[in-house]
């Protein structure tokens, strides 16, 4: 097994890298809409929508995905028969549980793709984002001028992957001009690679999307 894990959030600024060329490197954690184009080794998705949409196609038969149990999916046999519960749920959102489970798999190194955060700036007066997502205008998504959810959840999920994996080294992803949280400074497991130099270090190509 690869000592070194990628996980996927579906943010702008992972845009270019595709889940193939990662998976060449080490085991790849993805959420959500990203079944639609791609095949990661693991596929996330706690929304009850998500796993609906994605139960309508034959993902679920043929890929690894997880999620929380819901009632709801109880007279859904394809749901049933193949989706992967989390044991016990954490109540989380899909990329932090998709990092958490990664983390508990046991490697030393994880890359954090796409955990953007914060939306686009639309009004910094009043301290306005936009959605900030690569699936953003389409099926179960918010619309892209619509304004961006707050993050803070997503921070304090992420931060605890930090804190209880202490072990692990957590490297995150980001555009030369991306948003750097100081909530996760304290983590001496933690640092920053810009998508370039991340490139350069697995002889990636950015593709033109």
């Amino acid at each position: 097994m690869s000592d070194t894990a990628f996980v996927l959030g579906n943010g702008l600024s992972r845009k270019g890298i595709s889940v193939a060329s990662l998976k060449e490197h080490g085991k790849v954690w993805a959420c959500n809409a990203v079944y639609r184009t791609e095949e990661p080794d693991v596929l996330v998705a706690v929304d009850p929508k998500m796993i609906l949409e994605i139960a309508e196609t034959d993902y679920v038969e043929k890929h690894e995905v997880w999620s929380n149990y819901n009632n709801q999916y109880s007279k859904n046999a394809k749901i049933m028969n193949h989706v992967r519960w989390f044991k016990p749920s954490l109540g989380w959102s899909s990329g932090p549980t998709a990092l958490r489970h990664a983390a508990d798999q046991g490697y030393k190194n994880i890359y954090i793709l796409g955990f953007d955060y914060q939306g686009l700036p639309f009004d910094k007066k009043n301290n306005r984002y936009r959605l900030n997502n690569i699936f953003g205008d389409t099926r179960n998504y918010k619309k892209n001028n619509e304004d961006a959810t707050f993050y803070g959840n997503w921070m304090n999920q992420t931060k605890r992957v930090l804190n209880d994996f202490q072990q692990i080294q957590f490297t995150r992803v980001i555009q030369s001009t991306g948003f750097q949280p100081n909530d996760l400074n304290f983590a001496q497991n933690f640092k920053h690679i810009h998508i370039e130099d991340f490139c350069r270090l697995y002889n990636l190509t950015l593709q033109k999307t």
